[in-house]
């Protein structure tokens, strides 16, 4: 059996294949469907092209506009019925949150592939768009977690509130030992104070777990640059939030 799995999120979409506990097929789109529903449809049947049997699909949003265009293009492409990942499923660990409703679905299959790959107690970083750190306590609570700016957004800030400075392709390389030019200094700057961030935001939220050494595990497109820099023994991770799409799908077929 396999499952379609879907990551949609602000800045990009990623479509894969589950099967078997393994992540294989993943393809991502810039931008999303609104965007660019030529590429998803086009994505959709290459995970699916060629395998006999594909049990279901589950999609993973955090662009609420776009579920039902993404559930009207998997039907169309595939014949599947796509499930929805949100906080009403079964899931294995407990919200300890106070509106468990604004969770969002990349976060949920964050903690339940961590779990499920690495048990608990674990801190969790995806760096996107947005960067969020979950913390798992050891009897499997997600009882908070942080929200802060990626380094694409801390970019775009320096673009949109000055006058002179560039829109900076920071990515495309890393950043000078010693800048010599505005976009050098840009990219120092960014990469510096995102390092910084994500020190300092796990350095705080650790001592919140008072029962056991808690594993760090870190996704995104960008988690071995930021994390790896750190030492802070992170595991890297950049299948993690399309292996806990697939998990969830499998954990609601199991017996309760």
């Amino acid at each position: 059996m396999a499952v379609l799995v879907i990551d949609a999120g602000n800045s990009s979409t990623t479509v894969a294949c589950y099967a078997n506990g393994r992540i294989t097929r993943a393809t991502s789109i810039s931008g999303g469907i609104k965007n660019d529903a030529v590429r998803c449809a086009a994505a959709v049947r290459r995970v699916v092209e060629g395998r006999r049997r594909f049990d279901g699909a589950m999609l993973a949003s955090v662009v609420p506009a776009a579920n039902d265009a993404w559930k009207r293009l998997v039907k169309r492409e595939t014949g599947l019925d796509t499930l929805l990942l949100t906080h009403t499923i079964r899931l294995p660990m407990k919200l300890d949150y106070r509106h468990p409703e604004t969770t969002g679905a990349d976060r949920l299959a964050d903690i339940a592939g961590a779990l499920a790959r690495y048990g608990a107690p674990a801190l969790v970083i995806d760096i996107g768009t947005a960067v969020t750190y979950d913390l798992i306590s050891s009897d499997r609570r997600f009882f908070t977690g942080v929200i802060g700016p990626g380094p694409d957004i801390m970019a775009r800030a320096l673009y949109d509130y000055t006058a002179l400075l560039p829109d900076v392709k920071w990515w495309l390389r890393p950043a000078p030992r010693l800048p010599k030019d505005t976009q050098g200094a840009m990219r120092f700057g960014i990469e510096a104070a995102f390092c910084g961030t994500l020190r300092e935001t796990v350095t705080r939220l650790l001592p919140l777990i008072e029962d056991g050494e808690p594993r760090l595990i870190a996704t995104g497109g960008f988690a071995a640059r930021f994390a790896n820099p750190l030492n802070m023994n992170f595991v890297i991770d950049p299948d993690l939030t399309l292996y806990g799409i697939g998990w969830l799908y499998d954990y609601q077929k199991e017996k309760q």
